[in-house]
């Protein structure tokens, strides 16, 4: 029993994080999450080794719990890479290939997205040259001192375009508001789907530790009307 649990805890802190950060992906009402799964041996670790949800993670325990949750999701749909590995952790993306797909192909994204090199047509090319972008603005970021990320990654998880573009040309400032993306346009329609994700996130997290599977949680149809059923009261 001792030898199922100890193999099994580094899954099990992974679903966890998973359920946290990525509930929006997973409950099919956005197309990608990223968050920093971190290291083990990272400053933020051990200064906090205890919290259950920011369980810290050696490199061997995140390779074997990203085959498990691989395992678990790839049949509803959701895949996990990870973009970058840093001393803080590594950065996890979880994503909806059809949701992401539809979202990267769509007109004025498209456009953006081939005139900094990639290629619409192809996801995992997208992907790949994301996180190649990505690697370069960490090398950037280490002889700066300022981190960075390459602005087309609102794209690629599911962030309006008025509101990327927005970020772009201001820089980073003079935004209407701010929740889990800065927003430049449609004020009103951010904060409801803010909430929107806040209130799933809850209702995930609540059914996860009552003892739901990630892999339940999972398996919702990407046409399910999760949106109207995880909108704020009111």
């Amino acid at each position: 029993m001792k030898v199922t649990e100890q193999s099994t805890a580094p899954a099990d802190a992974l679903e966890r994080k998973l359920v946290h950060h990525c509930t929006p992906t997973l409950a099919a009402i956005k197309p990608a999450n990223l968050f920093t799964c971190r290291s083990a041996f990272s400053p933020a670790a051990r200064l906090d080794p205890s919290r259950p949800t920011a369980a810290a993670l050696r490199g061997d325990e995140l390779s074997s719990a990203l085959r498990v949750c691989r395992a678990k999701l790839a049949p509803h749909g959701v895949r996990i890479e990870v973009l970058a590995r840093r001393a803080s952790g590594a950065l996890v993306y979880v994503y909806r290939p059809t949701l992401l797909t539809r979202c990267i192909q769509e007109e004025r994204v498209a456009a953006f997205l081939r005139a900094e090199g990639y290629d619409p047509a192809s996801l995992s090319a997208c992907i790949e040259k994301l996180h190649r972008r990505i690697c370069g603005t960490d090398l950037q970021s280490q002889m700066t001192g300022r981190c960075s990320f390459p602005h087309e990654i609102g794209f690629f998880l599911g962030y309006p375009y008025e509101d990327v573009v927005g970020f772009i040309e201001n820089e980073g400032e003079n935004y209407l508001c701010s929740g889990c993306w800065k927003v430049y346009a449609r004020e009103r329609d951010a904060q409801s789907c803010f909430c929107c994700y806040k209130n799933c996130t809850a209702e995930y997290e609540r059914l996860f530790g009552e003892g739901v599977p990630i892999e339940c949680l999972a398996a919702v149809d990407e046409d399910f009307p999760a949106i109207e059923a995880f909108r704020a009261a009111g």
